[in-house]
């Protein structure tokens, strides 16, 4: 959850040029490169992480310039699958760099690692601007997609639902029974069963007894565009300013959430 410089570009927009097919270690592509036993087009992107820290330089400037590098939406890696690129727009970056550090797992302290992965606050010297200029545009996009739709959307959520329960609380209500529903209906127009039936209609999918943390995901991107779709722009730059402040709140990050020109990425 790096602080994103607001860009204009909003709604979201679906990132070009730099991602490729998905990858998979345990299946590698012989026309690739094979790197540390790993093959494909993000070959490259590792050949840099390990370039630069056998240089000596700091590992989070590697490690940004190795996400910058990287061209695959989605991996399997060490028995587990791993999707970046959420419907193709919205970047989990964080996602990868914690994939990346298990690539190198002596780059850096376990500390540094919480304050990251758990945080967003980026290690010295990596600068927002650098951060920025290291991912290019395509995949900046795609990053500010995946923190206004998932972590921004989240918070949001919260603060309603914070909302609703101290309503109840006014009325004497103390019970929690239906509180969810109270905030799909004011967020998304729906109850939470009817959005999901939605939500897997809308991928072609069976719908699950559980969301994996990756569905999860998936589903709460897929709510903000629906939020996006039905509400008009004061009321989204309401809603995310609501949800920004709770983040703020919520995350002990060194950035003002609440700060961000929410008008300028509407």
């Amino acid at each position: 959850m790096t602080q994103p410089a607001s860009d204009g570009s909003y709604p979201p927009q679906t990132p070009d040029g730099a991602w490729t097919a998905p990858l998979s270690s345990h299946a590698p592509d012989v026309a690739q490169p094979s790197v540390n036993g790993h093959r494909g087009p993000s070959a490259d992107a590792i050949a840099h992480l390990h370039e630069g820290l056998g240089q000596g330089r700091p590992w989070s400037s590697v490690l940004v310039e190795a996400v910058g590098l990287w061209a695959a939406p989605e991996e399997h890696y060490r028995g587990r699958h791993y999707v970046y690129l959420l419907g193709g727009e919205a970047f989990d970056w964080l996602l990868l760099a914690e994939r990346l550090l298990r690539e190198v797992p002596d780059a850096a302290s376990e500390e540094a690692k919480v304050d990251l992965l758990f945080y967003g606050n980026l290690p010295s010297p990596v600068t927002p601007s650098l951060f920025q200029e290291a991912l290019g545009e395509s995949k900046y996009r795609a990053h500010l997609n995946f923190f206004y739709g998932v972590v921004v959307e989240e918070a949001l959520t919260l603060a309603v639902e914070e909302e609703v329960l101290k309503e109840r609380g006014v009325r004497g209500l103390s019970y929690p029974h239906g509180v969810e529903d109270t905030v799909m209906q004011r967020l998304y127009g729906d109850t939470t069963p009817m959005l999901l039936r939605r939500f897997y209609q809308a991928r072609a999918q069976r719908r699950r007894q559980s969301l994996s943390l990756r569905e999860w995901k998936a589903f709460i991107y897929w709510l903000f565009k629906l939020r996006v779709a039905r509400s008009d722009q004061s009321r989204m730059a309401s809603d995310t300013r609501k949800g920004l402040r709770r983040l703020q709140a919520l995350v002990p990050a060194r950035h003002d959430w609440a700060a961000l020109p929410v008008t300028s990425v509407l």
